[in-house]
């Protein structure tokens, strides 16, 4: 993950959603001129989008945002405005950021600046340049340089077991929270059979961990947690259908359904949980009317049963 940059993007060429590479700017905290400090930062994500929501989740359950301003971005595009994120349906500006659109704050970091504009985004409200857009940077950072501003007690990477936290960050990242969109980009049976096996056996190895498990490190969240369970969330409403991920369902996953239903029970994970947002990010992608098969949300998903005790 070091050198790839995953954001949510818009591929006109196939009129979807995907999760691909766009400009890389990827800034420590504690680098020089890059300082912890409350109050200076301000996060652009979206709640439809898996690698910023858990960004946000962590700035919740660490209490950083309280320090950290941010904005979601409307999970719709705009027709005739290209891809480009808007903070506001109508193209009001945002309040904090006094822009539009999330490419202004690009073409402030890079002027001249003309490609695409992922999220999540890190922007320094000091002169309203983009400090990262690196979404395994961004958790990390919070989760270890910014513990020093968290008051509430929460550890998301401890030291004493923090490279375990991050060798299973990366199996999360790479057989289950990046196989969707890299089915969306296969040319051939076998290279679809293989992201499916690898995604189907990687949950059912940390079904089988959480047998006895409270969370993936036992009685402590970590930011592992996190990582799974914005791909949980979307299991079984997008990519079960959307991606042929259809072997199984999440709710066939005994344990792992009911981790989630205890996550999402924990405030910073359901406040930060936009099943609308998701799909209309992932079925009707734009705000023209729906009217190709592809757009339209499939019938039926019941969401009553992620409120179930």
């Amino acid at each position: 993950m070091a050198n790839e940059n995953l954001a949510c993007e818009w591929h006109p060429q196939t009129n979807k959603i995907e999760e691909v590479e766009s400009i890389s700017i990827d800034r420590h905290f504690n680098d020089t001129g890059l300082k912890v400090e409350s109050d200076r930062y301000h996060l652009v994500w979206g709640a439809f989008c898996p690698w910023a929501t858990p960004v946000k989740i962590e700035l919740s359950l660490l209490g950083l945002d309280n320090q950290i301003s941010s904005s979601n971005v409307d999970s719709l595009r705009r027709q005739g405005r290209g891809a480009d994120w808007f903070y506001h349906a109508d193209g009001a500006v945002d309040q904090i950021l006094k822009t539009t659109k999330l490419s202004e704050s690009y073409e402030k970091t890079q002027p001249g600046y003309t490609g695409k504009a992922g999220v999540p985004t890190l922007i320094d409200l000091n002169n309203g340049e983009v400090v990262s857009n690196n979404f395994d940077t961004l958790t990390n950072e919070f989760a270890e340089n910014w513990q020093t501003q968290v008051t509430n007690g929460i550890d998301l990477s401890p030291k004493d077991i923090r490279e375990e936290v991050h060798v299973l960050d990366q199996v999360i990242v790479e057989k289950i929270a990046q196989a969707p969109g890299k089915i969306l980009q296969v040319s051939s049976q076998d290279e679809y059979n293989q992201l499916a096996n690898d995604f189907f056996d990687t949950l059912a190895e940390l079904n089988q961990r959480l047998e006895t498990r409270k969370y993936l490190f036992g009685d402590r969240l970590t930011q592992s947690d996190v990582r799974l369970f914005v791909s949980l969330v979307r299991f079984d409403i997008v990519y079960y259908y959307q991606n042929k991920l259809s072997a199984k369902r999440l709710i066939d996953f005994v344990n792992l359904w009911e981790y989630a239903k205890r996550l999402y029970q924990i405030p910073a994970f359901k406040q930060n949980t936009d099943f609308d947002a998701i799909f209309d990010h992932f079925y009707r992608i734009d705000e023209s009317e729906v009217e190709t098969f592809e757009r339209v949300v499939p019938f039926g998903i019941d969401l009553a049963k992620w409120e179930e005790a």
